[in-house]
């Protein structure tokens, strides 16, 4: 190995540990720091109601990710073990549309109370 080859792989063993540091520094305080999920409160008119339906949407939601989940690796099994590529290109997307739908879901309240609290809520 050259100097140079020896003095790139030293840096690469540098930069990534860290990043595996900052890494472990973020993780530790974004534990520490849990966003609170209090219960539904409906003691507003109409509350009940508003409440049911979001719980309802939650997991519908939830359920439709799973869907799409399962879709898209039934489809990908079928292409790869049929030798059909549009299959397995379609099961593909299916499973990113699954993944992006479960972690809006679930990300969803966070959403909410977020945008609510910089409008000045």
């Amino acid at each position: 190995m050259r100097l140079s080859e020896v003095t790139r792989s030293r840096n690469r063993w540098l930069v990534a540990g860290f990043m595996v540091a900052a890494m472990l520094s973020v993780s530790s305080g974004v534990a520490a720091a849990q966003v609170p999920n209090p219960a539904p409160d409906s003691s507003v008119p109409g509350g009940e109601l508003f409440t049911q339906l979001l719980g309802w949407l939650k997991w519908g939601a939830l359920s439709a990710g799973l869907a799409g989940l399962l879709i898209g690796a039934i489809s990908m099994a079928v292409g790869h073990f049929g030798s059909n590529y549009s299959a397995s290109s379609a099961g593909r997307k299916w499973l990113m549309g699954g993944m992006g739908a479960s972690i809006v879901a679930g990300l969803a309240w966070t959403i909410t109370t977020t945008l609510y609290q910089a409008t000045g809520g």
